[in-house]
């Protein structure tokens, strides 16, 4: 082996060390991550989501069109050691079924959710485009 073949698979070696250095070196979103108020506008409705410390969440959806407003409240429980993250929202007074999703964090500022589903076994296990809503960390709150 030359010289320059050993030069050129050690840059290789260190570049592509250095690459799975920053990917694992990624922050993994932890419970506190979610905490907050996250907005979106998605098909002529603007989407609030509060997720609160104490496992509550409260979820506004206005009709931009109409100026309607339904609010659903509920109890929400995330599990990070799952990949996709499942998400669910349970207890809601409003419906007679709980809600169930996964989310994907984008970032510190933004989250994506899937489809909601009624029911565990049915909801998505993977994001779908275009059935997916981009949501922003509101820091105004």
């Amino acid at each position: 082996m030359d010289r320059k073949t050993s030069l050129s698979g050690f840059i290789n070696w260190i570049f592509l060390a250095s690459t799975i250095i920053v990917i694992s070196c990624g922050k993994v979103p932890t419970q506190n991550d979610i905490y907050g108020v996250w907005k979106s506008e998605h098909f002529d409705k603007e989407f609030m989501f509060e997720f609160n410390s104490d496992g509550t969440c409260v979820i506004n959806i206005k009709n931009m069109v109409s100026d309607s407003i339904e609010i659903l409240n509920g109890n929400f429980a995330i599990d990070f050691s799952k990949k996709p993250i499942p998400l669910s929202i349970r207890n809601i007074p409003q419906l007679n079924y709980p809600l169930h999703t996964i989310v994907e964090f984008l970032g510190g500022d933004s989250i994506r959710l899937g489809n909601f589903a009624p029911r565990w076994r049915v909801r998505n296990i993977s994001f779908e485009r275009n059935k997916s809503i981009i949501l922003k960390r509101n820091k105004s709150k």
